[in-house]
């Protein structure tokens, strides 16, 4: 993906740090990219985190394979860092539909914060009514307390301990479809990334937010290697076009 990881824009940002509008469509396109990995047989990504996520040319995120590519049936694969661990896998060594979203309340945290937090302690700040620390200093000013306490609130319900008691990915996509700014605003400006190229831009205008997000952008030859991991409806899936995926590392198109 030609504008990297969801980490670089988040954590190591050069010029400007990501904007609240921006923040805030990434967690709406991921929990939409979630519901649909759902609906299509897919419930378990595994380690979700902020660098499984890309940014196309269109300045759009969209999901790395990696995660799904790992989505082994009996959901005995989970290679986090233990502090991000959900707490039933600590338990049982087993990766469960509410694991992911677990680890989504992890990445709610990051765009909140602007950092990389451990859970146990955000939730010490949220418990203690003290929420707004977790706040990146960078935004302020640019977003309503009411906006920044419902997101908060969305990612403590995602982060409880008892797995039954966290939202499915379909809630997700209903508490944050409210809270999106400037949705006329293209993602590329939002994100402050040079738009355009030799090639004529695509047609967007009758396209949602989803269809955008579940475009084919998998190569052929990716396509049958996924094809012999018995992963199907390939065409319109929430990938990243490329025939290699590690956790950390992408290669551009």
């Amino acid at each position: 993906m030609p504008f990297e990881t969801l980490s670089k824009h988040l954590f190591h940002w050069d010029s400007q740090p990501m904007k609240w509008a921006m923040r805030v469509r990434v967690a709406l396109y991921l929990a939409q990219a979630l519901e649909y990995c759902s609906s299509k047989g897919r419930s378990l990504y595994h380690d979700l985190n902020a660098y499984r996520i890309l940014f196309d040319q269109e300045g759009n995120p969209r999901l790395s394979c990696f995660g799904l590519m790992k989505n082994s049936r009996d959901g005995k694969s989970y290679s986090t860092n233990l502090a991000f661990t959900p707490p039933e896998y600590l338990r049982t060594g087993r990766v469960i539909p509410e694991s992911v979203v677990y680890s989504f309340g992890t990445l709610l945290l990051d765009l909140l914060s602007g950092k990389h937090i451990p859970p146990s302690h955000a939730l010490d700040l949220i418990r203690g009514k003290n929420f707004l620390m977790l706040m990146d200093s960078a935004l302020d000013g640019h977003f309503s307390n009411d906006d920044g306490t419902d997101l908060v609130r969305l990612a403590s319900r995602c982060l409880q301990y008892e797995a039954r008691e966290r939202p499915n990915v379909k809630s997700l996509v209903i508490s944050l479809a409210p809270l999106q700014k400037e949705t006329d605003v293209p993602s590329y400006v939002l994100m402050g990334i040079p738009h355009g190229s030799a090639s004529p831009p695509k047609e967007t205008t009758s396209l949602t937010p989803l269809a955008m997000l579940v475009q084919d952008l998998i190569s052929p030859l990716f396509m049958r290697f996924l094809k012999r991991l018995d992963i199907k409806t390939m065409r319109g899936s929430p990938m990243s076009s490329r025939s290699k995926c590690g956790p950390t590392r992408f290669r551009r198109l």
